[in-house]
């Protein structure tokens, strides 16, 4: 497990299959909290692929889904986390610092093309919703 700076585990690149892992996630929160509303929060992509909100907004809905599912989908958000910085055991994961959820969270909305690729989630789980 590689470390950043402050001591916080480093996710890994993101892939395909995180892509549909969170499309996943998202159709399971919407399954369970009964909120299909979700999709409906997120903004289409424009017809060249961009989307149509704004930085900070972007980050605020991204930010508020990912903590959302967490409440949710708890088990299987942790499952994904741990795959994204490299922890193996439940027990490892469990050990790491208290904000951990959150560090993580900021290192995904921070990694170069997120925006794009939760856009590409919500347009993916629209699909398996539909």
């Amino acid at each position: 497990m590689k470390l950043n700076e402050n001591g916080y585990p480093v996710i890994r690149k993101i892939t395909r299959k995180d892509r549909k892992t969170l499309s996943k996630l998202i159709k399971a929160f919407a399954d369970r909290s009964g909120d299909a509303k979700i999709t409906e929060m997120v903004p289409s992509l424009n017809p060249d692929g961009e989307k149509e909100a704004g930085k900070t907004e972007m980050y605020d809905l991204i930010k508020s889904v990912l903590e959302g599912l967490l409440e949710w989908v708890e088990e299987d958000v942790s499952k994904w986390f741990m795959d994204l910085i490299g922890v193996e055991s439940r027990e490892e994961y469990d050990a790491l610092p208290f904000d951990i959820e959150i560090n993580i969270i900021d290192q995904l909305i921070a990694e170069k093309g997120f925006n794009n690729f939760f856009l590409r989630v919500s347009d993916l789980y629209k699909k398996i919703r539909d």
